[in-house]
């Protein structure tokens, strides 16, 4: 099962990162982006449970793709990936203006159909 993990680039906690990561199979793969906070936690949560992870980063394409937005672009090559389920954690999500990264990512996948699941802490 390939698992998205998308989120708050301020996220500090691991605890509802291990929460949910305890409800996965052994065989998960967790992709994430390249940013601070979530994506950095989620990678290091990851290896302590033995999942595989699949560390996505930016490129120039998706800035070609999405002027001044490269993180749109990446959230679609993230989501193409062949992902199962999307975990967002965003403590403002929902919020206007903010977590925009996150929304497009969870907008993109209910879209697809792909099962999310959002928290807030």
């Amino acid at each position: 099962m390939r698992v998205l993990i998308t989120g708050s680039t301020s996220w500090e906690s691991q605890a509802a990162i291990r929460r949910e990561f305890a409800k996965l199979s052994s065989d998960t793969i967790i992709v994430t982006g390249d940013t601070p906070g979530i994506d950095a936690h989620a990678k290091v949560v990851a290896l302590e449970f033995g999942f595989a992870v699949d560390p996505m980063k930016k490129t120039n394409a998706d800035y070609r793709a999405f002027p001044g937005e490269g993180w749109k672009g990446l959230n679609v090559r993230m989501l193409a990936t062949g992902i199962d389920l999307v975990l967002a954690f965003h403590a403002d999500y929902g919020k206007p203006g903010c977590a925009r990264g996150t929304q497009h990512a969870v907008t993109l996948a209910e879209q697809a159909q792909i099962p999310v699941k959002i928290f807030t802490q």
